[in-house]
C-alpha cells in the first residue's frame, strides 16, 4: 500500500498533468467522491479513472499540452492538499495563453484517492 504522498503526488504529476491520463486506475478508487464548486455552489459528483482520463483528455483538446506546476503539497494522514498552477493555450478560441489556480483536498484509502474537494479559479 502506498502512503499518501506518494499517491497524491504520482496522479498530479501523470495523470492531472496530463502526461498519462489512462493511469488513472493507478491512483483513483473505482468510484471517487469528487466536491466541486461552481460560482460558489457546492456539487458532489461521482467519478471512475476512465471519466476523470476522458475529463483531463478534454483539457488536452482545449488547451493543448499544459504545464501543471504543484506550488504547495501538504499531507496530514489520509488527506494531502495540492495548489497549483496549469498554463497552456485557449485551443477552442483566441489561441492566448491560459492560466489557472487550483487547489484540492484528496483523501486515500488502500492506496488510492476515494475523495476530493476541488476549488479552482
Amino acid at each position: 500500500m502506498q502512503d499518501t504522498r506518494a499517491v497524491v503526488t504520482g496522479f498530479l504529476n501523470e495523470v492531472r498533468s496530463g502526461r498519462n491520463p489512462d493511469a488513472a486506475g493507478d491512483y483513483l478508487s473505482p468510484k471517487v467522491l469528487a466536491h466541486q464548486l461552481v460560482a460558489e455552489s457546492p456539487y458532489t459528483l461521482e467519478r471512475s479513472p476512465a471519466d476523470y482520463a476522458a475529463h483531463v483528455r478534454e483539457f488536452l483538446r482545449d488547451y493543448g499540452a499544459f504545464e501543471l506546476r504543484v506550488d504547495e503539497l501538504l499531507v496530514d494522514g489520509d488527506k494531502a492538499y495540492a495548489r497549483w498552477t496549469q498554463m497552456g493555450r485557449n485551443l477552442a478560441g483566441s489561441g492566448a495563453p491560459l492560466r489557472q489556480i487550483g487547489s484540492a483536498c484528496y483523501r486515500v484509502a488502500d492506496g488510492r484517492i476515494v475523495e476530493y474537494w476541488i476549488q479552482s479559479s
